[in-house]
This record gives structure tokens, sequence and C-alpha cells, in this order.
């Protein structure tokens, strides 16, 4: 039987690109040095926190040669660091949840619904993300502002601040993903007789849980990590986060580096287990919406 010349040929199949030999060396190389440059530091003030204080002030530095101890932690905990770790806690998840329950409706709003200036508000938005890094440039009007109205020193304070710090890029990252969601699914929804808060928490919730999860994490270490607004804000030991709690072994007479690195080691374990627990999310809900189909 003849072959027919009409016949369709398979579109070829797209091949990945392999680098040359010598240029994999020299990436897998350069990504040592970054690795190992990135934990180098955390690896060494690790190593300080066991330290007695003979084998802090002992040269050369001794990297394995010495006797463990724990009594930098010891005196750390005696401090009332962990009071201080449990407020941290407390605001990060505060601010986690207040950001998500505002930046999904928000997202939805600006994805979904045609309204006056609603480009301008969004470019807005946009604008104010870098608030989550250049909080001291507004720290003088906050605490102004706080301070007439009665809102310093209170155990909502820093909560309030960061979610009005980290909500822009919450609502960044939510309307990438919703970009991705056919609005067809809602139309179906709204036709069958759902209202747009049912078509938000029945459709649009369980298909944005990536972002969800990658805009919780990336809010939660903005919020463990804030140090500006926590040092001023609050005035009150017991209300305290924990950046500044690490500040004050930094007194007048120098650096106390052993209880200094034993409360950075303290601090930086809620980081660890976040990105451990939930540090696929951020990959995944970054890049949810960057493919449209």
């Amino acid at each position: 039987m003849a072959i027919s010349s009409q016949t369709q040929t398979k579109p070829p199949r797209a091949h990945r690109r392999h680098l040359p030999i010598a240029s994999g060396v020299a990436l897998a190389l350069a990504f040592t040095v970054l690795v190992v440059l990135n934990l180098l530091p955390l690896v060494w003030g690790v190593i300080t926190s066991l330290k007695s204080e003979a084998d802090l002030f002992r040269f050369p530095p001794t990297l394995f040669n010495f006797t463990p101890t724990a009594e930098n932690y010891q005196r750390v905990v005696q401090s009332g660091f962990l009071g201080n770790m449990q407020m941290s806690l407390f605001y990060s998840l505060a601010t986690v949840i207040g950001t998500l329950v505002l930046a999904l409706p928000a997202a939805y709003a600006f994805d979904r619904f045609q309204f006056p200036f609603r480009n301008a508000l969004f470019l807005l938005i946009v604008a104010s993300i870098p608030l989550a890094l250049g909080a001291a440039a507004l720290l003088i009007p906050n605490y102004v502002y706080f301070s007439r109205l009665g809102l310093t020193n209170q155990w909502y304070t820093l909560p309030l601040i960061y979610i009005a710090h980290q909500l822009p890029m919450a609502i960044w990252i939510m309307k990438g993903t919703l970009e991705g969601i056919p609005r067809e699914l809602d139309e179906a929804a709204i036709a069958d007789g759902a209202s747009h808060f049912e078509v938000l928490r029945l459709i649009i919730l369980p298909l944005t849980k990536p972002a969800l999860g990658a805009a919780g994490v990336l809010t939660f270490v903005g919020a463990w990590n804030e140090f500006v607004a926590g040092s001023v804000m609050v005035d009150s030991p017991a209300l305290r986060p924990i950046q500044p709690a690490i500040y004050n072994f930094i007194g007048y007479f120098g650096r106390e580096w052993g209880p200094l690195t034993a409360s950075a080691t303290l601090a930086i374990l809620p980081i660890l287990i976040a990105f451990a627990l939930f540090g696929r999310l951020i990959v995944s809900g970054l890049t949810k919406g960057s493919v449209k189909g």
C-alpha cells in the first residue's frame, strides 16, 4: 500500500541543551563557592556559641580543638530570651494570618473586577513592596501616628505594622497566581447560583494554596527578622521581639560573643524549620501564574 504524500509528520521533540563539560564544572564550582560563603558564617557562629569565654579569646582561634559548653545557651535562656522568641512567634503568625486574610480578597478584586483607578491603585501597591525592606524610612511617622492614637507598646502594635509592610508583596504574589486561573470557572459557579464569596472560598482558595504558602513563608520571615519597628514601637521587655533581644548582648563594654552567637543560633532555628517544611512552596507559588494556558 502506497504511503500518502499528505501524511502529516509529527513535530520534532524538544531536546534539552547540554552544557559543555568545562562550563558544567565551572558552574558547579561557582555554586559550591557560593554555598560555602553563605554557610561559613552560620557554622562559625554555631561553633562560637559552644565555646567557653577562655576559648573565645584564644589566639589563634580554634575550629574544633576546644571543649564544648552550654553555658552561653544557659545564660541566654536565663535572660528571658525564650519569652522573646514566643512573642516573635506570636507576632509572625499573627502577621501571616492577617496578611493572607486580606491579600487573597484584595488580589481577587484587582484581578476579577473593574473599578475606578484600578490600575493606579495596583501600581501603588507594587510600589509599596519595598516597605518590607525599607521600614526605617517610615519609623518616625509611624511612631507619631501610633503615639497619638495610643497604639504603642501593645500586643497588637507590631502585627499591625508588619501586616502593613508585608501586605503589598502578598497581594502581588496572589494576583500573579489568579491571572493563571481561568475566569470561566468563576462564571460557571456564578451561573449555578454561587456568590462571589463562595467562588473565592470554594474555587479560588483551593487553587491558590501554593501562592498562599509562598506568601506565608515570605511574610513569616519578614516579620521574624524585623528589627527597627520592634526596637522602637514597644518598650515593655515582655513585648520585646527576638531581634532587639539579640541586640541586648551588644553592651557598652563590647560584644558578648558567646551569648550573642547563642541567641542568634536560636533565632535562626524557626527560619530553617519554615524553609525545610515549606521552602518548595516559594518556588511553586511564585511560578504558578508565570505561564498562562
